[in-house]
Formats: C-alpha cells, structure tokens, sequence
C-alpha cells in the first residue's frame, strides 16, 4: 500500500529534518575556524579570475585555465582553494531574417533563444586538490559540463570562467569601503563571490554595477555600397539581422546588437570609456547588426534607408534595452521627417528577453542593450549612440548577516545623444543594460540578518536624444534577479526607462517616448530555507550547484512505513521527482515519480517497509531532461536500547545517522571535536519527543582520527568518541 499526498503546506510537527536541511552550504573543503577580515578601502577585489581555456565535461576530474586576469587579486590558486566555476556564454538563437530571430517561434517580438544547446547559466563549487601549470585538479568530478569556443560563421561563442574564492570565518566590509570585480571582458569579470563560515557584516556595500555583458557599440556608418548583403539579397529597411563592415566592407549601415548569453557584436562598447571597440570577427551567426534581439541581449538599430550614395544610414532608429529577469524595452523609431510618424520606420532593436531558466540553480549577468544608428557622428563622439552595459553577478554565502550596507547589481544607463556637436551628432540612441543577478544565501536556517541591507538590481535606462527631434531613443534594460532566503531591508529589480527625443522640432520639449518602451521588472526569488549544495555525479561531494530550491528532505517511522517529507521553493523548470530506495545506501532503485505541480510547494509519501534499515534519495528531473539528485536520507531502528544517543556506522568513513532519544521537543547542538580540543564540525537539529534520526555529513572531509562527538540541549549532554576511518 502506497500513499502519495500533494500538499500545499503542512506544519513539520513530527518531522526532523536530516541530511539536506542540516547542511552547513559551505562545507565544501574545511572552512576556517576563526578570525577576522575587514575591507576598509573601496573598489577592493578579493576574488582571482582565471579563463576556461578548454571543454570540461561533467564527470570530468580536471579542468584547464588560461592566464590569470592581472586586474583582479593576484593570488594565485593553489591546493585546497575553494572555487566558482560558471558558464558564462553559451545559447543557440535561431539566425534566419525573419520574426522567428532569436526564439525560432513566429511574430513579435523578434528576440530570445533556443533551449536546445543552452549552457549559459550553470555554475558550481568545488575545491582545488592540485595545479600544474594551466591544469586544475578537482578534488571532486565536475557536475556540470563547461565549453569553450571562439566565434566562427557556424558556431556560437562560448566561455566559462574560474574564480578563486577567498574563506572567511568573519568577515567585514567597513562603512565606506567596497568590495567590486574587474568588468567582464570577453574571458573573465564580473562576479564578486563571498563565503564566510561565520558572520558576513556588511556596513559598505558590494557593486558589479555595469560590470556585466556590454552594450553594443555605436558606429557612424553613413549607407551601405556595392557589394551589400543581407545573406540572401541586398539590405532592407526591415533586416532583423546582417553581418558589419568587419565582415563585409559594403555593409556601412544599421546599429550593433548587444552582447548576451549567444555572443558578443562586432561593435561594443565598454561603459565608462568615450570610443567603440571594434572585434575582429562578427559575434554573432549571420551577422551583429539589425533590429533582432539575440538571446538576452538588445537588438540594433535596422536603418529606414540602409542603402544609398547620398549619406543614407540617415532615419537612425534606437537601440533595444538588455535582458535578465525581465524583458528590455524596444528601441524607437526612425526619423520620417517633420510629420513625426512613428509607425513608419518603427525597426528600432527588440528589447532582449527574459531568462527563463532563472533560478538558484542558474543565472548570468545582465545584457547589453543594443546601439542606434548613426551616420552624422564622428570617431570622437559617436560612442553616444552606443548600448549600456548589464550588472554583474553577486554571490554571497555565510551563517548569518549584520550590518546596513547594500549590494547593487544595477545595468548602466545608455550614454545618449545629448550634447550638441558641430556639426551636428543627430543620430539614435541605444538601449540600457539589464540588471544581473544577486544571491545571498544563509547556510543555517533561522534570520538571515539581511534586513538592514538593501538590495538593487535595477535595469538601465535607455538613451536620450535631444539634439534633435522625432530621432531614435533606446528602449530601458529589464530589471535583473535578487534571490535569497532572508528578507532584505529594501530590494529592486525595476525596469530602466525608455530614453525620449524631442517633439515637433529642434528645440522642442523632452517627452516623445516616439516609439520606445521601458524595461519589464525583474524577479525576485525568495527561499523558505538554505539552499544546499550538491553534486550530481558525486553524492560524496559537498560541492557543486545550488539546487532545484530543494530546502528540507525529512523522514519519520510511523509503524511499519516511513513517511517521507520535502519542500522545495518555486522552480519553474521543474518537471518531477523520482523517489529512489536502497536497502545498502549504494544500489538505488526507483520505486514511485511524483509530478511537480505549479504553486505546490510541499510534498508527503509513504512508503510501506518491513526493513529496519532504509535508504532514499530525491531525483529532481528538469523539463530539460537534466536532473540533480539529492543527499542520501538515511532512517534506521537502531539497536540503540536505553541510550539517549546512538551513532552508525562508527568507524565511518563519510555520513552518520545519529538515533537522538529525546524526551521533549527541543533545539539540540551536536559538535565534532579533534584531540587538540578544536571544534572542527559543528550543527544545529531540531528534535522532537521521541527517537529522532538525524544525519551528520561532511566527515569525508576530516582527516582519519578519534574524535569526540558532543550532543547538547538544556536536556542532553552527551559525549560519545566517533571515529573515522582511512578513505
């Protein structure tokens, strides 16, 4: 007999928590045991940043990097660092000319990506067993596959990136001080990632603002020559995408698409410079110019009248906003002179997407916008029509928090056309970047102490023109994606706001949107508990990603069968759970697949055994088809007669069950001590009246030696030796 119940909520009353719900997160190698560091300085970079320099595959029990990026610490990586690694580029995009751009789905918006062959987004944890000149040794298999690749005319770009994490017991950024990271450039950038075993006490403020994927760079290219193409024909008014002039020298219109999870144009801009870098490939499959918004990032500008002798490149349209959490805006119109038509060249670039994949399991940094079109600019000023830049990654684990700083992970604003020049810069403007991504996450349940910290993600606003009137604005950068499980004192994922251009003539007022749209919001996900970290294909790791939202996994002997309890928080690429049995912890089968239901946060099943000794594990199976597994809930009747703590298997060798025979529900603290006396392992449970079964990890990572195993409540002081034996 099997009973399986959906639940919207239920109240844990008889239910203890064991493996996935006790995890210290940060367990991945030994944390420190003590001590303090404090940033007192602003724009600090405490991480190191190396480049992928070729494919890792999951499974795989190495990894190769490039040179080390001289602009973030210069401490080199070295046996037992703790590591970040995340795909950074990676995503097919439909490349034909027409509204299937980007998506490959019919219509408007002409943007987005294909999910087949989507890497972007994964990351992982993992520790440094080894380096021998470029190649890393991993003391676990990778979980997640990285890829690296240059652009060619059939194959997207992709990059991932490694970066060293320092470890902290306490750790403090000073009132006034900051902690920041070198802008992504191509190979590595863009990511602050933070872990403390203690307390992170924030009274400065950590920014990647405008530090994410960049904006697409403005160019004065005054009409398209002899020889122009679009791939089937010559340039039209309505191309959604056309190779540059880096490509094909005749191609001199249209504005540059921004750079995104699918590639990087041509043209881009780098925020806070005054010039336009030029690439020397295209970035993007049949080309980085037009109004098509590639996978996150902002479509360019596609000319009213891309062709012609007479200075044509002239009815410049604005470029579109970035995407992350929400969708940017569209970039406005072309000129059609003093009637002030919006409608009749209305091909400014699409806003980019949205990534749907969001998650604590998965995300990137904010996209560029894209560039209007221009053809009146010169060398020096013609950055102005370029796209803003996306905020970075931030990445943030530690017991709890204090403090009343801020983390920001804001897009940049598009420069805008603003200042008259002589002659004249009458061209459009670009679109602003998206916010990126923030995760702050707690690795014990209880009050994160977020909540006199502030928290912004905000999307860029898309660029002004007012040197003249009914020209191009840029359309806003979405708003990015803030994910904790603590509540913060303030949070913003806004939109950015369109860019406006005047009406009616050269001196009119500032208020004529003339066809741009704002950003979308972004999202914000909140977590019921600490995620925890886990490997898909090592179960012995500590390390890899953080999860589907998996936040307790729970069990209790109820007469002959055991009740089985898990939540999770909100994912939506979830597709189902496979409940998998053992009888030996090592021989799984599966033996029900529960659905998951939209909204349904709780799950309950029962599962009917004669056996005293029972083993399970929760497969939790994207849409995708990729699926992560979680940690091994162990439930036995021990033979443990009258004593209040009995512990299995003793010598060990990886995890524990722990039997705790309690006489009231209550908070206990059990402690793993060395010979020096040094507490190297330390967790909180709470247990319930009666026998609890509680699962004690992370031994794998403690050397082989007696300890001492201290259980303590305002009831129970248990001290009992443990000891774990050679692996």
């Amino acid at each position: 007999m099997v009973k399986n119940l959906l639940l919207k909520s239920i109240t844990l009353t008889m239910f203890i928590a064991l493996s996935n719900a006790s995890k210290l997160i940060a367990q991945c190698g030994i944390s420190p045991s003590s001590g303090l560091v404090t940033i007192t300085v602003t724009n600090n970079v405490v991480n190191t940043y190396y480049p992928g320099s070729s494919n890792a595959l999951a499974g795989a029990s190495s990894i190769n990097v490039g040179s080390i990026d001289s602009r973030g610490s210069t401490t080199l990586l070295a046996a037992g660092d703790l590591i970040l690694i995340i795909q950074i580029q990676g995503a097919d995009i439909d490349a034909s000319n027409t509204d299937l751009y980007g998506d490959n789905i019919a219509g408007a918006p002409a943007s987005g990506y294909i999910a087949t062959n989507l890497y972007a987004g994964y990351y992982e944890y993992n520790n440094v067993a080894n380096v021998a000149g470029s190649t890393v040794t991993l003391s676990y298999s990778l979980a997640n596959s990285y890829y690296n690749r240059d652009f060619s005319a059939g194959n997207a770009i992709q990059r991932f990136e490694v970066v060293r994490i320092p470890r902290y017991y306490d750790f403090t950024i000073a009132a006034g001080a900051s902690v920041t990271a070198p802008a992504w450039d191509g190979s590595t950038g863009g990511i602050v990632v933070v872990d403390a075993a203690n307390t992170f006490t924030l009274d400065g403020s950590i920014d990647v603002s405008s530090l994410g994927f960049r904006g697409g760079g403005g160019k004065n290219l005054t009409g398209a020559i002899a020889g122009n193409s679009n791939g089937s024909g010559t340039l039209t008014n309505a191309d959604y995408r056309f190779n540059s002039p880096v490509t094909n020298s005749a191609n001199l219109s249209g504005g540059a698409k921004g750079e995104g999870i699918a590639g990087t144009p041509a043209y881009y801009f780098v925020n806070g410079t005054t010039v336009t870098t030029t690439a020397t490939v295209e970035g993007y499959i049949n080309g980085s110019m037009g109004w098509g918004a590639p996978g996150n990032a902002g479509g360019g500008g596609t000319d009213g009248s891309p062709v012609g002798a007479n200075s044509e490149n002239q009815y410049n349209s604005g470029g579109g906003g970035g995407g992350n959490g929400g969708a940017g805006g569209m970039g406005g119109s072309g000129w059609h002179g003093p009637s002030g038509n919006a409608t009749t060249y209305p091909t400014g670039g699409y806003g980019g997407s949205t990534f749907a994949q969001r998650s604590v399991q998965r995300f990137i940094f904010g996209s560029g916008g894209g560039a209007g079109t221009a053809n009146n600019s010169l060398t020096s000023n013609e950055y102005n029509c370029s796209g803003g830049s996306g905020g970075g990654i931030i990445l943030a684990r530690a017991r709890d928090y204090a403090g009343s700083g801020n983390v920001n992970a804001n897009g940049s604003n598009a420069s805008g056309v603003t200042i008259p020049f002589a002659p004249a810069q009458t061209d459009a403007a670009g679109g602003g970047g998206s916010g990126g991504t923030i995760v702050m996450v707690t690795s014990q349940p209880g009050p994160a102490g977020l909540n006199s910290i502030t928290a912004s993600a905000k999307g860029g606003t898309g660029g002004d023109m007012t040197t003249y009137f009914d020209h191009g604005p840029g359309g806003g950068g979405g708003g990015g994606v803030i994910i904790s499980n603590g509540a913060f004192l303030s949070t913003s994922v806004l939109g950015g706001d369109n860019g406006k251009t005047r009406s009616g003539n050269p001196s009119g007022p500032i208020d004529n949107n003339y066809g741009a749209t704002p950003g979308s919001a972004g999202v914000i996900i909140s977590l019921s508990g600490p995620p925890v970290l886990a490997n898909t294909n090592d179960l012995t790791s500590p390390c890899g990603v953080l999860p589907v939202g998996l936040t307790s996994f729970a069990a209790r002997w109820n007469h002959n069968e055991v009740d089985l309890k898990w939540q999770i928080t909100n994912e939506i690429n979830l597709k189902s759970f496979d409940i998998e049995y053992s009888s030996d912890g090592v021989n799984f089968s599966t033996i029900t697949s529960v659905p998951y239901r939209t909204g349904i946060s709780a799950y309950l099943y029962a599962h009917l055994t004669q056996s005293l000794k029972n083993f399970y594990r929760l497969k939790m199976i994207d849409a995708d088809g990729k699926y992560f597994y979680s940690k091994i809930l162990s439930v036995q009747k021990l033979a443990g007669g009258n004593k209040i703590v009995f512990v299995y298997p003793n010598p060990a060798y990886s995890d524990v069950t722990l039997q705790v025979n309690s006489s009231n529900n209550e908070k206990i603290k059990v402690s793993l001590i060395d010979n020096s006396g040094r507490v190297v392992l330390q967790k909180f449970f709470a247990v319930f009246s009666g026998q609890n079964y509680l699962s004690l990890d992370g031994l794998d990572q403690l050397p082989a030696a007696t300890y001492l195993l201290k259980v303590k409540s305002h009831i129970i002081n248990e001290v009992q030796k443990l000891v774990i034996g050679q692996k």
